[in-house]
């Protein structure tokens, strides 16, 4: 046994010695060009936000701004297909601005509220 591991994932490739793991990227030349002209799309920090997972109505808002929360609290509801879908405030902290107010159809990562 030679010890190399080898990993496909589409273009994307994985390959390990045992502790080293390197990642190639396997493109034609007509994926390179394109990867090379296409803009890459800026990485925006969502972690102060409460984004709608999905498009729906904004049935339920649990909280007002200046509130403080704990980690795990619901601190609102977004209906979509039928469906109840629950947001959790990802950390403790403050309510800083609401968005946007019951039964306001919303879109997917649509700003919901944000935290201090």
């Amino acid at each position: 046994s030679s010890g190399i591991n080898a990993e496909y994932g589409g273009v994307t490739h994985s390959i390990r010695y045992r502790c080293c793991k390197k990642e190639l990227t396997v493109l034609t030349p007509l994926q390179q060009h394109f990867m090379d002209v296409m803009p890459e799309k800026p990485i925006i920090d969502t972690s102060n936000l409460i984004l709608s997972p999905m498009p729906g109505s904004l049935s339920v808002i649990s909280v007002s701004e200046g509130d403080e929360v704990l980690e795990g609290t619901e601190v609102a509801v977004v209906v979509a297909m039928k469906m109840n879908n629950s947001l959790k405030a990802p950390k403790s902290g403050k309510i800083k601005k609401i968005y946007a107010k019951v039964g306001d159809v919303v879109d997917g990562d649509q700003k919901i509220m944000e935290f201090h």
